[in-house]
């Protein structure tokens, strides 16, 4: 938990001596898989994924005009829901590149499509919806991203994405 809190301050601070991106920009970020990110067959486990994609994603927002509507604020952005798929594992002590693109929004949701790469091929690909919460109410996030100064309000995110979320409500719903 150290690490993540680190890497967390580590975006936060280094956001004044980076260039601000558009939110609707492609972010790139080299990690290196650390020893405690593997399990026992010396490959990156499953729970460490999320990590990495959080730091993207915290990443987009420290360097963006969300920065000042969410953080400043004192807004949380939350995920809701998240979907990996793993296609092959990342050794221990190699390099690895996550990409994240936001996929688009509605009133509620932002998507976010993060792809872990390594020599030029995808070892996995993580789709979220996330939402932005003050005070334990979810707010609506057409007016953040029109105070950040976002051009482009309507962005609906693809088709295969929304479908990805589809069930999500029934899911959390059902009683076993």
């Amino acid at each position: 938990m150290f690490y993540y809190w680190y890497r967390i301050l580590r975006i936060l601070v280094s956001r004044k001596f980076q260039k601000q991106v558009d939110i609707n920009a492609e972010l790139t970020r080299t990690f290196r898989v650390r020893l405690f990110d593997c399990d026992g067959l010396r490959v990156m486990t499953a729970s460490k994924y999320p990590a990495y994609m959080d730091f993207i994603r915290w990443e987009l927002i420290a360097r963006t005009k969300l920065f000042n509507e969410i953080v400043l604020k004192g807004l949380a952005p939350t995920l809701g829901s998240q979907k990996l798929i793993y296609r092959k594992p990342l050794k221990r002590w190699t390099k690895f590149t996550v990409r994240l693109k936001t996929a688009g929004w509605d009133d509620k949701w932002v998507y976010h499509i993060h792809k872990f790469e390594q020599n030029s091929e995808v070892k996995a690909i993580g789709v979220t919806k996330a939402l932005i919460w003050k005070k334990d109410k979810p707010q609506i996030l057409l007016e953040i991203l029109e105070n950040a100064g976002v051009d482009n309000i309507i962005n609906p995110p693809p088709e295969w994405v929304l479908q990805l979320f589809n069930n999500d409500s029934d899911i959390i719903s059902e009683r076993s």
